[in-house]
């Protein structure tokens, strides 16, 4: 005696082949979700859709928020020369090297090794550094009217360093730079 033929209530839904997408029902399909939820919207056009978003946050148009790619130390040789031959400064979470750019503005380089530490806490000292470079030393060298190569090397206390600390010590390398080259 076939079970499925006596009762109906047994067999179950049909499973998804393999490589096959399962189908979830929506709301309006669903026999046990009560119908007086919210009914499915009407399609709309892209602006429509782009209107009803609301702005976060506000650029401002005077301020450059990127660090521009004239902007970079990227290539290896450049770093090797500026280790080379720039000036440096020490500090407890980092060394910073200065040295009188060859283009006609200042540039800003960085290197944060792993220090055995994880990937993720390796890219936020990145940022914190890039950021502190690209906010407060680029527009410091820039405002003393010399463009210089600056070079930010981690030290592995950097990891353990909040980004007020960076800051300052990276401003008062910049600003003993400016005092005795500018």
């Amino acid at each position: 005696m076939n079970r499925a033929g006596s009762n109906e209530a047994d067999i179950q839904a049909a499973q998804p082949q393999a490589g096959e997408q399962a189908r979830v029902p929506r709301s309006h399909e669903d026999g046990r979700r009560t119908q007086d939820t919210e009914p499915p919207s009407e399609p709309r056009t892209g602006a429509a859709r782009r209107q009803d978003r609301r702005q976060v946050g506000r650029p401002v148009p005077d301020r450059v928020e990127a660090l521009p790619r004239g902007a970079r130390i990227r290539l290896g040789s450049e770093i090797r020369e500026l280790l080379d031959r720039g000036e440096r400064k020490r500090t407890r979470h980092l060394d910073v090297f200065f040295a009188a750019s060859p283009v006609s503005r200042s540039r800003l380089g960085l290197i944060v090794p792993k220090h055995r530490h994880s990937i993720v806490e390796r890219n936020l000292v990145k940022r914190r550094l890039r950021e502190i470079g690209r906010r407060r030393a680029m527009l410091a060298l820039r405002e003393a009217g010399r463009p210089s190569d600056v070079l930010l090397r981690a030290r592995r206390r950097a990891y353990e360093a909040d980004y007020a600390v960076l800051e300052a010590e990276v401003m008062s390398a910049v600003e003993a730079w400016c005092s005795g080259v500018c």
